[in-house]
């Protein structure tokens, strides 16, 4: 797309909703880890940060930008089935 070169959109959809999920997945991953400090930006006691729940936020918000993870699908779905609506 930087190159002015046209992207097949099954395959933009599939990298997206790929990319998103696997991002998503780890991200939770990360907060069950570390329990309830997962979800923590600052301990009081020495004014130590946590980036999961950050990171984990950002996660949530790919798979809604530019085109709802469900959409992707459908997108795909319509690619291998043939279907144009």
């Amino acid at each position: 797309m930087d190159q002015g070169v046209e992207f097949p959109e099954p395959e933009a959809a599939a990298a997206k909703y790929y990319g998103a999920e696997c991002a998503a997945d780890m991200a939770r991953e990360a907060v069950q880890i570390f329990g309830g400090y997962g979800f923590m930006r600052l301990l009081e006691h020495d004014q130590s940060t946590y980036k999961a729940e950050e990171i984990y936020r950002d996660c949530k918000v790919a798979e809604i930008y530019e085109g709802t993870n469900e959409i992707q699908k459908l997108i795909i779905a319509r690619q291998i089935f043939g279907k144009e609506n």
